[in-house]
């Protein structure tokens, strides 16, 4: 019987950085202190996996139950999970020793940051993970490609899912249609990708271009050729300088990309504005733009995202808004 949930193939797409992502055991989220839930499911894989017993400890030690609510797996004193292997391998024992799939859903899906809707799969990262900062170091050229199956979970990734609500906002009362939606997103995407903005002057020019976006009306052509051309026009009224951004410039555009693209702000927040808003507050949070070094970057991205993709109320799948619901 398959493990999936969904029956149908999508195409799924991530950010050119990402896509060679895997997992190196820093810990960060291991050792995180979160309550990490394990629903009906995953207690009975679990118990029938045959690894609870194994530490000679019983299934207590290992899965705490709130009163009336779901499982969750148990913590040290502090606040590492009780399956994480610190003195040895710096692995998910049930990972190790078992299948991926024994681990919690939020623990087979960190540090994914994922949106699924009319138009396929699109996976982000969270930058608290040590291994996803990095490769914010190494970004070459920052572009949206199609994303391998060790980043999709072969599919299975899990976040918000949008599928069954309409298109985001291109301003109060006007929708989008999705195909004008990516158009914006790979445009965004492909003014931070330009080596000689800076991360504020890709900002800008990308505010410039989603309010120009967001004048369009029904019978002035397609959303999607007017959004290419909403951002041809804020390029060329600003167009990047003859030299390159830094390196370490370059790394808070990847970013910035971030969280631009697969953004749940879109559906969740009000639209093309709310996702800009968000990257501009993450940049602002982060500073990352200022960092003198490498290991202050990957510090201030780690901060900025820990309090961004995993603190509050908006982070939670289920938060669409009753307004954009069918």
């Amino acid at each position: 019987m398959s493990r999936g949930r969904y029956d149908l193939p999508v195409r799924a797409f991530c950010l050119s950085f990402h896509a060679g992502y895997r997992c190196q055991s820093s810990g960060a989220c291991c050792t995180a202190g979160w309550p990490i839930s394990v629903d009906a499911a995953g207690l009975s894989m679990l118990r029938s996996s045959g690894l609870l017993p194994t530490a000679n400890r019983g299934e207590v030690h290992f899965i705490r139950r709130a009163a009336g609510g779901d499982a969750t797996l148990a913590t040290t004193a502090d606040g590492a999970c009780v399956f994480f292997d610190d003195a040895r391998t710096r692995l998910c024992a049930l990972q190790r020793d078992g299948d991926a799939w024994l681990m919690p859903v939020a623990c087979r899906n960190f540090p994914r940051v994922s949106l699924r809707d009319g138009r396929g799969l699109f996976i982000t990262l969270s930058h608290f993970c040590p291994t996803a900062a990095r490769l914010l170091l190494t970004a070459g050229d920052i572009a949206i490609v199609e994303a391998p199956a060790s980043l999709t979970l072969g599919g299975e990734a899990e976040g918000l899912d949008a599928t069954a609500v309409m298109p985001p906002l291109l301003r109060p009362g006007m929708l989008m249609d999705l195909d004008g939606y990516s158009m914006w997103e790979a445009e965004a995407v492909a003014t931070l990708g330009k080596r000689g903005y800076s991360p504020c002057a890709a900002l800008n020019v990308l505010s410039a271009a989603t309010a120009d976006a967001c004048r369009w009306s029904p019978g002035a052509g397609s959303l999607s050729l007017h959004m290419k051309q909403a951002f041809a026009r804020a390029r060329a009224e600003a167009p990047p300088e003859d030299l390159p951004c830094s390196r370490l410039e370059h790394a808070a555009k990847a970013f910035l990309a971030a969280h631009l693209f697969a953004s749940w702000a879109a559906y969740q927040h009000g639209g093309l504005a709310a996702v800009v808003h968000a990257a501009e507050s993450v940049l602002a949070l982060s500073r990352a733009d200022r960092a003198l070094d490498d290991q202050s970057f990957i510090e201030a991205v780690r901060k900025a995202d820990l309090r961004v993709r995993h603190t509050g109320d908006h982070v939670r799948p289920p938060a669409l808004s009753q307004v954009r619901c069918d």
